[in-house]
């Protein structure tokens, strides 16, 4: 249950899902009750699974190509709660245009049915998001 590398792993999951545009993996990485959090950039915070299931629905209905690139990882674990900070470089393709951008991002997880499920995910943008056409 401490170990670093399962919450790498989760971790993971939920980029890869980001990626994906997927919201059913998605949903598989997060903990689906009033527990989660999420605030992400230029959004207000969002309280409950349903709601940020709602807002990943949306984003990924209109988003064509996701890429993010992970760096700068760092964990902590105690008990059955960890948390994760890292800068993520983030290229989407929105309504067909091109935007880069870079954020750092802290991801809290807890330990529930062997598994690690986020609860908290926050992203705060670093400079100005670059478009080209």
């Amino acid at each position: 249950m401490t170990d670093p590398e399962q919450v790498v792993e989760a971790n993971l999951k939920f980029y890869f899902a980001l990626e994906s545009l997927d919201v059913d993996l998605m949903e598989e990485v997060w903990a689906t009750d009033a527990s989660a959090i999420c605030v992400q950039p230029n959004w207000n915070r969002l309280a409950g699974w349903e709601n940020i299931r709602a807002s990943w629905e949306q984003i990924f209905r209109n988003t064509t190509f996701m890429r993010v690139d992970v760096s700068e990882v760092s964990v902590e674990v105690q008990g059955n709660v960890a948390w994760v900070t890292c800068l993520t470089d983030i290229s989407t393709t929105v309504n067909e245009e091109m935007r880069r951008a870079q954020a750092y991002a802290t991801n809290i997880f807890v330990f529930e049915d062997d598994r690690w499920l986020m609860v908290l995910h926050h992203a705060s943008l670093l400079g100005r998001v670059e478009k080209s056409a």
